[in-house]
């Protein structure tokens, strides 16, 4: 019995395989300035959050930061300032979504 004939398979080109292994390369990349960048990124944009909420005149608003997205927590007197600490934190460059958990005083003790 005879095996039918063996089809030749054409060489990948050099070209090809460079863009393969600059392809693989630029994943790494992305992939290892995430993990190494992300913790300096989310100080820099807890600093700048905490330093505009300070400017209003508010030194007991809590600011955590995890990736672009912060939460911001304390007790305030009104709505009115909730709403302004929530855009004055969601115009800092970087912030991509701002979660408001701040308490309004008269409610904070309901």
């Amino acid at each position: 019995m005879l095996s039918p004939p063996l089809k030749k398979t054409k060489p990948k080109s050099p070209l090809v395989l460079l863009l393969l292994i600059f392809l693989l390369a630029l994943v790494t990349l992305v992939t290892a300035s995430n993990y190494f960048l992300r913790p300096l990124m989310e100080t820099e944009i807890k600093e700048k959050v905490a330093h505009k909420i300070e400017e209003k005149g508010h030194s007991n608003i809590n600011v955590d930061v995890s990736g672009r997205d912060v939460t911001i927590k304390g007790i305030v007197n009104s709505e009115a300032e909730s709403s302004t600490l929530e855009k004055i934190s969601s115009n800092v460059e970087g912030v991509r979504e701002i979660n408001n958990k701040l308490l309004i005083k008269n409610q904070a003790s309901d």
